[in-house]
C-alpha cells in the first residue's frame, strides 16, 4: 500500500485557485487502486473540510500542522494544541510589536478588529503585488475579505482569549510585510513550548511543537507499517513531514532550501505537478 501525504496551498492547489483537475483525477485513482491520500496543512479544520467539501474527496486530513486529524467518516480530533499560558505570552508580545496577527481555535479563527490593520493591509498588498505580480494582489484581496467577512472581529483577542480559557488554540498565525521585521519577530515569539516556521508568502506561524507534519505523519503510520509513504510539499513547515516519509517530492515551485531536503521533485502546483507525478510514479498502469 502506498500513502501519500500532501500539502494544501502551493502544493495540491495554488491559494485562491481552482485546484487542477488531474489532482483530484489522481487522489480517485489512488483510492481506486486501494492507497490512501492524506492531507497534511496548516490550515485550520474549517478550512480544510471546505476543501473536502468542495472536492468530495474520500481521504482523511491531517490540519493545523498536527494539531488535529479528521479521518474519513469520523469526527474531528483535536491534540497537541497551544498551551495558554504560552498563547498568552505570545500575544502579549505580537500586541508590543503591533502587527497584524489571528488565532486559529476550535471555536473559529479570531482577530483584532480588522480597521486596526488598514496600513498593515496595504504594506502587505503591495509586497505581495511585488513578489508575484497580478496574483499576489488577487492573494490578498481575498485575504482581506476572509479576515473581514469570515473571521471573528473582536475589540482585543488577548482579553478575549483571557476570558475563554475553554478553547483549545490550534495555532497563532501573522502576516508581516518587512522582512526584516518579520525575522525579527521570529526571535521575539521564540519561547518554550512554541514552534515557529514560516508557512507562506510573509507568514509566520506558532504551534505546539508537538504540532509538527511530522510528528502527526509518525502517529498515522502507525496504523500502517507495512506502507511506502510519499510527501509533497513546498514549504518550510513542510521540512518535517520531509524527515519522516520513504520518499520526498518537492514541488517545482518551492524555495531552494525546500529542494535541498527532498529526494525527488514535482512539476508546478499550478500545472497539477502532483497529479502528474502520482499518475507517472503510483499509479498501476
Amino acid at each position: 500500500m502506498n500513502i501519500v501525504f500532501s500539502d494544501v496551498d502551493g502544493t495540491f492547489q495554488d491559494f485562491g485557485q481552482t485546484v487542477p483537475p488531474i489532482n483530484l483525477a489522481a487522489v480517485r485513482a489512488l483510492h481506486d487502486q486501494g492507497d490512501h491520500f492524506v492531507f497534511v496543512t496548516g490550515r485550520g479544520y474549517e478550512l480544510a473540510q471546505e476543501l473536502l467539501t468542495t472536492t468530495n474527496l474520500p481521504c482523511d486530513i491531517i490540519f493545523g500542522n498536527g494539531a488535529g486529524i479528521k479521518l474519513e467518516n469520523e469526527e474531528p480530533r483535536l491534540r497537541n494544541c497551544l498551551d495558554h499560558q504560552v498563547c498568552l505570552e505570545l500575544l502579549a508580545r505580537l500586541e508590543s510589536e503591533n502587527t497584524f496577527y489571528f488565532i486559529h481555535t476550535d471555536q473559529g479563527v479570531f482577530v483584532n478588529t480588522i480597521t486596526r490593520y488598514h496600513t498593515h493591509f496595504e504594506d502587505l498588498h503591495v509586497k505581495f503585488e511585488a513578489e508575484l505580480g497580478t496574483i499576489g494582489a488577487e492573494i490578498m484581496d481575498y485575504k482581506e475579505v476572509y479576515f473581514t467577512k469570515e473571521c471573528h472581529n473582536v475589540l482585543s483577542v488577548l482579553t478575549f482569549i483571557q476570558e475563554h480559557p475553554e478553547l483549545n488554540i490550534i495555532k497563532i498565525e501573522l502576516m508581516e510585510a518587512d522582512d526584516l521585521q518579520k525575522e525579527s519577530l521570529r526571535d521575539k515569539l521564540a519561547i518554550e513550548g512554541a514552534y515557529i516556521f514560516e508557512s507562506y508568502q510573509q507568514t509566520l506561524e506558532v504551534v505546539n511543537p508537538l504540532a509538527t507534519k511530522g510528528a502527526a505523519i509518525l502517529s498515522y503510520l502507525k496504523n500502517f507499517p507495512k506502507a511506502k509513504s510519499y510527501g509533497f510539499g513546498d514549504g518550510e513547515n513542510d521540512v518535517p513531514m520531509f524527515e519522516v516519509v520513504d520518499v520526498s517530492v518537492a514541488m517545482a515551485n518551492a524555495n531552494t532550501d525546500v529542494k535541498a531536503v527532498c529526494m525527488e521533485q514535482a512539476g508546478e502546483c499550478a500545472a497539477g505537478g502532483l497529479g502528474t507525478y502520482i499518475f507517472d510514479h503510483l499509479i498501476q498502469k
